[in-house]
């Protein structure tokens, strides 16, 4: 919204005759009549209303002319996100509407770095822009300032990742998130966030506003100490943890000026109870595996031997059958011979998976 406001002299009050307000391409803004001390001219404003203005208040004794300079400036409130990518995390600190162009500034444990990617769109302004930071340092903090110059307006954005909580099935964990003073003063609205960021989706687990002092919840596991958040501790307590609870949860917490975001890391292990049950379990289907594996390999060798024996018992036993035996003593034996060692090698195989096979389940 623009405003003029033009100051008259008290001795100006009665016999004011003429008074308009003028840009300089000749666009007339406002052309009121009052007998009032001071005017006031309003209007909705764009980047197209930028320019020199000149305001002239006219009487019969005299005439008073003055210059003003219109600069429009927007600053729709920025953002940061914090998004997983397979391995690699980002920042990106997003303000989708902002005039003149802003000043952007990353820090990390506030150490001044340069930004990874930005994308801006918007030739001629407003602009919407997007900077990217590649997340190098778990352990460190990291911080985005965009600044207006013009309107003299800063937002900050703030990550830190607190160390790994290890805990077991079936218990219950506490994720801390403060409000910091240094950023929020005692009578700024901000809003609360609590999500669980699993494969790049973030779901809502609470949220809670200060202006109305609403909180609501989207798991019943999920609870808020009310006395640590009368005290501005958003702290947040999840039980009766199951494997599928492990992952990262996410803290934020933003006004018009600050977006602070807090990343906890849960790793959930089987309790004792279960890793005993499971191994119970395991040994159960192993020996039921490996008796069917026993009588198996016992059929196989049994077939292979009542083949082997009916093979032998097809020889010749008559005289006649015996002499030629006689005559062809060497082949016979040779015979024999090769049925022995494949009726040994065949057992030696069988013998081998069997060990195996024990050995694999083991």
């Amino acid at each position: 919204q623009i405003i003029f406001r033009v100051m008259r002299p008290t001795h100006l009050r009665r016999d004011m005759t003429n008074m308009s307000c003028t840009r300089h391409e000749g666009t007339d803004v406002f052309l009121p009549h009052s007998h009032i001390i001071s005017e006031w001219i309003s209007r909705r404003l764009s980047l197209l209303d930028e320019g020199i203005y000149t305001c002239y208040v006219g009487t019969a004794i005299q005439a008073i002319t003055n210059k003003v300079v219109l600069k429009v400036g927007v600053f729709l409130t920025p953002m940061m996100k914090y998004e997983k990518r397979n391995t690699n995390s980002f920042l990106i600190c997003n303000v989708l509407s902002v005039y003149p162009r802003p000043i952007i500034t990353w820090k990390m444990d506030n150490t001044p770095i340069s930004e990874n990617n930005m994308q801006e769109t918007g030739s001629l302004g407003p602009f919407s822009i997007n900077s990217t930071l590649n997340i190098t340092g778990s352990n460190s903090s990291y911080e985005c300032t965009i600044e207006n110059s013009l309107l003299k307006q800063t937002w900050t954005g703030r990550w830190t990742m607190k160390d790994g909580l290890h805990k077991m099935q079936s218990e219950h964990v506490s994720l801390s998130c403060e409000l910091v003073n240094d950023y929020f003063s005692p009578n700024q609205d901000f809003k609360v966030t609590w999500s669980r960021m699993e494969s790049g989706i973030s779901s809502i687990l609470a949220y809670y506003l200060s202006s109305s002092q609403n909180t609501t919840f989207y798991e019943s596991r999920f609870s808020w100490n009310k006395e640590l958040k009368n005290h501005s501790d958003f702290s947040m307590n999840l039980t009766d943890l199951s494997l599928s609870d492990s992952g990262e949860y996410l803290c934020n917490i933003s006004s018009d000026e600050y977006t602070l975001l807090t990343i906890h890391t849960v790793h959930v292990e089987p309790s004792q109870e279960t890793a005993s049950d499971n191994k119970g379990l395991w040994i159960l289907v192993a020996s039921l595996i490996l008796v069917l594996c026993l009588i198996l390999l016992i059929w196989k060798v049994k077939c292979c031997t009542a083949q082997i024996e009916a093979r032998r018992s097809r020889h010749p036993a008559d005289g006649a059958q015996r002499e030629r035996c006689r005559v062809s003593t060497e082949s016979t034996h040779d015979d024999n011979a090769s049925d022995n060692a494949e009726e040994n090698m065949v057992r030696h195989y069988f013998l081998y998976q069997t060990i195996y096979s024990i050995k694999m389940l083991l």
